[in-house]
């Protein structure tokens, strides 16, 4: 029980990315089919998991409400335009929110973070497409203004890349923003400090559980990956991590290393 009485409520907290086909030339770990995003959705309204938001995890660490008996989070980086394609439309079949983290800076743009790596242009949600699937109950917080790796600003133009995602979603959005995903999950003590000055949640890559103990600047999220099963869903929600993805994502590794370095090293 928290101080208060209440029940001490565990989250899980799910990181995808794209929803949507697998465009050539895209980073393939980062984009979960519409099918299988649809099985994962079903079954955890199946199991009795309710999605809650950001702001109804601030109020509840805050001892303002209390959270259903099975809380999970869905949460999207990067704001694609595909969301309103593919992903929105399933949540709302079952009633589900979710959280999206915006690349403030392109909104209605492309992501030039991943072009100048040479991958696939790809649209992200635009100005109107945010309004419209806020009022439909999706929140949307902020990814800094240009998905910079924060680590590498310093002051203003530090401050300007954090609070200033937050000023540019909550002119759109008239309304106000609570929550950070730190882009690439990277963060030094400034990074830190300046998104504590904006923002009381931000969110990082590290997947566990969170309950009231958690620092709320660095919630905890595990990332769902395009080959995750429904049995990798109920570890996920229950665990904060899947074991079955984890052993498959260390064989790949050792894979790749092996075909990097060939037969007779």
């Amino acid at each position: 029980m928290t101080p208060d009485g209440r029940r001490n409520r565990r989250l899980a907290v799910l990181l995808y990315h794209n929803i949507g086909p697998l465009i050539p030339g895209t980073n393939r770990w980062l984009t979960v089919s519409p099918a299988s995003f649809r099985r994962h959705v079903r079954w955890l309204a199946s199991q009795g998991y309710v999605a809650i938001s950001a702001r109804k995890w601030l109020g509840y660490l805050r001892g303002e409400c209390d959270l259903p008996a099975r809380p999970v989070m869905l949460t999207f980086d990067d704001g694609y335009q595909s969301l309103a394609e593919h992903a929105f439309p399933i949540l709302r079949e079952q009633g589900f929110s979710a959280v999206v983290f915006i690349v403030s800076g392109l909104i209605g743009k492309t992501n030039a973070w991943d072009e100048i790596k040479g991958d696939s242009t790809m649209r992200l949600l635009g100005a109107e497409e945010l309004r419209f699937w806020a009022r439909q109950g999706i929140e949307f917080g902020a990814h800094s203004r240009s998905h910079a790796d924060l680590r590498k600003l310093r002051g203003a133009a530090l401050r300007e890349e954090v609070a200033g995602s937050r000023a540019d979603l909550e002119q759109i959005l008239e309304r106000e923003v609570c929550s950070f995903a730190y882009p690439y999950g990277f963060y030094d003590a400034e990074v830190r400090a300046a998104v504590s000055e904006a923002f009381p949640l931000c969110f990082s890559v590290d997947g566990k559980l969170n309950d009231v103990t958690t620092d709320p600047l660095h919630i905890r999220r595990t990332m769902v990956l395009p080959l995750d099963t429904t049995l990798d869903i109920r570890f996920r929600a229950a665990r904060g991590w899947s074991p079955r993805a984890g052993l498959l994502s260390m064989a790949a590794d050792v894979r790749n290393r092996m075909l990097r370095r060939g037969p007779y090293e």
